[in-house]
């Protein structure tokens, strides 16, 4: 039973990714550019790139714990078939990032994120319907979805932030604050029912200017209080404060472009790909936005 689960599981992934329009034989190379450019970050921000691989594998694991699924295995499984599944999941999961800290030697994190695995196997939490309140209008709905599925990641950014505070850290406050940010990008992945948009009224480009000043609000939601507090505190590094504002005030509207440039699909390796370029290189948004921006026009014509 356990192995024709582990099968489907995998007939899944390998359909979601042919959808991509690469052959399958390009995933194993993909993962493994990945993890090389995962290796290569750790190389160059040892401390923050550790935070960062954990914090990743921690919304992963999250992710896997959601109630419906759980009861679907819980009621087609014997308890113990349930949780070596989850077991083996969860090592699946992390299993790169301990390739990785192995090849760096982080022993201390390996141990970190098996006992988090490990505890992550047996919790079930029931957040990613209605039930968790959140503080965004309905319309658009990005940050509701969103935000119910990464909310335990935020409340772990936010305390972390406070320890940056505490032990007068100000670089793992921005981490926290950019981390936060960049959360709030991943929740344009998701394509909205085409007939949300036949309903609209709007045209093409005060569409997409309305996603970009409610996207850029709602992520100011959480990033604007740490942000003056930063500014507070730690008074001779507003700049610092300034560059992650500015990263917040480009980088999302550059992430909803890309959604309606793929859309109806979900962003794909293409779109993928070009925001990567922008955080690698991130004074190249400034060329690539207008360019995407009115290819994201063009595509939405089709449905407003």
């Amino acid at each position: 039973m356990i192995n024709n689960y582990l099968k489907l599981q995998y007939k899944l992934l390998t359909r979601h990714f042919k959808a991509t329009g690469l052959p399958i034989a390009i995933a194993p190379l993909l993962l493994l550019g990945v993890c090389y450019l995962a290796y290569y970050l750790l190389l160059q921000y040892p401390v923050f790139g550790s935070y960062a691989l954990l914090l990743s594998n921690f919304q992963l694991l999250f992710l896997l714990t959601e109630k419906n699924r759980n009861d679907f295995l819980k009621n087609t499984f014997s308890k113990k078939d349930f949780y070596t599944i989850r077991l083996l999941e969860n090592g699946i999961v992390i299993l790169p990032t301990i390739a990785i800290f192995i090849f760096r030697g982080l022993w201390l994190y390996n141990v970190a994120l098996i006992v988090l695995a490990v505890i992550f196997a047996f919790l079930v939490f029931k957040t990613f319907g209605k039930s968790v309140p959140t503080p965004f209008a309905k319309k658009p709905f990005e940050f509701i979805i969103g935000f119910r599925k990464s909310y335990l990641l935020i409340l772990v950014l936010y305390f972390l932030a406070a320890i940056g505070f505490y032990v007068t850290n100000p670089n793992l406050v921005l981490f926290c604050i950019a981390a936060i940010a960049l959360t709030s990008m991943f929740y344009y992945q998701l394509p909205e029912p085409v007939f949300y948009l036949w309903n609209s009224r709007e045209t093409p480009t005060r569409f997409l200017l309305h996603k970009f000043r409610r996207g850029v609000l709602q992520c100011l939601l959480f990033t604007l209080p740490l942000l003056l507090t930063y500014a507070f505190i730690f008074s001779s590094g507003w700049f610092n404060a300034l560059i992650v504002l500015g990263g917040i005030l480009f980088l999302l509207p550059f992430a909803i472009t890309l959604k309606y440039v793929a859309y109806p699909r979900e962003i794909n390796f293409p779109e993928g790909f070009a925001l990567a370029l922008c955080f690698s290189f991130y004074p190249l948004i400034l060329a690539l936005l207008p360019f995407y921006y009115f290819k994201a026009i063009k595509n939405l014509k089709n449905y407003l």
